[in-house]
């Protein structure tokens, strides 16, 4: 779940940016990076926005993985490049961190070892490989329950005031999902309109290269609903079958669908960006978002354009 990594490295991105002495405007840009570019629409992830299009075109979570292999090395390395660089401008302007009074206050006591933090996140990873045939997207419940109850039994000796956390998690998570439902909401409002349902039809009916019909009109419904599988679940309907009769390989169709709609997804009313921006990081949308929408809108395109690139040549 992105929330779940919002809410959980944030603390963590604090204390790095603090003893880093960086910009702390950055962190939602770092955590939004890490959690809805390549990691959510590459092969073999977990996310539901790379498990959607597996019910409308009867292919696997590892479609097209040879060419999302390449864009999503592609997409770390020149957004991590990106980030940097803006992150040093902000710092020759003098700017730096700036600690605030609602920061979290970290205790110092005994921790698990550090590798007992992976196997969760193997073990969410085997249950999803192994039940994703048979069960389809409820792989992804079974798996992720699975990496909860292991972070369970490893860690439980460790748990620190228990109750409170769990506080502290639930009103997270009423936050997160009214932030969630109130762009929802709007989404499913507006995809009633005739406006809307004109520019699905033009979308979905885009001539030239089928892959670049896809890619657009994945991306575009995607930024009107503020969500990555809402663009999905409208738009595959429409093109999914409709392609496939004209020549289009399901598994090639799966990873455009899956990388396009993690770009314009991203743009300021989405929200998991509402959630982290402002709720979550105690930020601004003026001093925050310009980072975000560089290395969730822009990177993401940029690799799309790639990926159709290298579907299109090989």
């Amino acid at each position: 779940s992105l929330f779940v990594v919002a809410f959980s490295v944030y603390p963590m991105a604090l204390s790095l940016f603090k003893d880093a002495n960086l910009p702390r405007r950055f962190i939602p840009a770092t955590m939004a990076f890490g959690s809805v570019t390549f990691t959510m629409t590459s092969a073999g992830s977990p996310e539901i926005q790379n498990w959607i299009p597996i019910k409308y075109l009867g292919t696997s979570p590892f479609a097209g993985w040879e060419v999302s292999l390449v864009v999503a090395i592609f997409m770390a390395c020149f957004g991590y490049w990106w980030l940097k660089r803006m992150i040093g401008k902000a710092i020759a302007k003098g700017e730096k961190f700036e600690e605030r009074a609602s920061d979290p206050k970290v205790k110092v006591r005994d921790l698990p070892h550090p590798l007992t933090g992976v196997l969760p996140l193997l073990v969410v990873l085997a249950l999803s490989f192994w039940l994703h045939e048979s069960l389809a997207q409820l792989a992804l419940i079974v798996a992720l329950s699975g990496g909860v109850l292991t972070l369970m039994l490893i860690n439980f000796q460790y748990f620190h005031d228990l109750s409170k956390a769990v506080n502290a998690g639930t009103t997270g998570a009423l936050v997160a999902i009214g932030n969630t439902a109130a762009v929802v909401g709007f989404g499913s409002i507006a995809k009633n309109t005739e406006a809307f349902q004109t520019t699905v039809e033009v979308m979905a009916n885009l001539p030239g290269n089928e892959l670049i019909g896809a890619a657009v009109a994945v991306s575009v419904i995607a930024g009107l609903t503020g969500s990555a599988s809402g663009g999905q679940a409208i738009v595959l309907p429409l093109i999914g079958q409709h392609y496939i009769d004209r020549g289009v390989e399901p598994e090639e169709l799966h990873r455009i669908v899956a990388i396009s709609s993690g770009a314009l997804d991203s743009l300021p009313h989405n929200g998991y960006v509402v959630t982290t921006i402002r709720a979550i990081c105690h930020e601004t949308h003026k001093a925050a978002y310009g980072s975000v929408a560089a290395l969730t809108v822009v990177v993401p395109l940029i690799g799309l354009a790639m990926a159709i690139a290298l579907f299109s040549l090989f």
